[in-house]
């Protein structure tokens, strides 16, 4: 689906916010090698970058210190859950 989903659409982003989520992405595929790195990146932008969004959970707000913990980047062909505490779980399907 590229409508529908939770959180705001990339669409919405400034370019430096689109900038800061791309850095994101980059960061949480690093455990992974290099080829596979890139082939899940251009997969997702051939897939439509513009069409993912991006969903913040407040109710899991661990410590209440107003820090998103738990994150989800959804789109067309992929899905991507992030949760950064109490140690880091992230689900990635690209």
């Amino acid at each position: 689906k590229t409508e529908g989903l939770a959180g705001i659409r990339m669409t919405d982003l400034s370019s430096d916010q689109k900038d800061h989520v791309r850095k994101v992405m980059r960061d949480m595929v690093k455990p992974f090698r290099k080829e596979d790195r890139d082939e899940s990146l251009k997969l997702i932008d051939k897939s439509g970058f513009d069409n993912l969004h991006l969903s913040f959970y407040k109710d899991e707000n661990m410590g209440k210190d107003e820090i998103w913990d738990v994150f989800q980047i959804e789109g067309p062909n992929m899905i991507w859950y992030f949760r950064g505490k109490p140690h880091v779980h992230t689900k990635d399907h690209v």
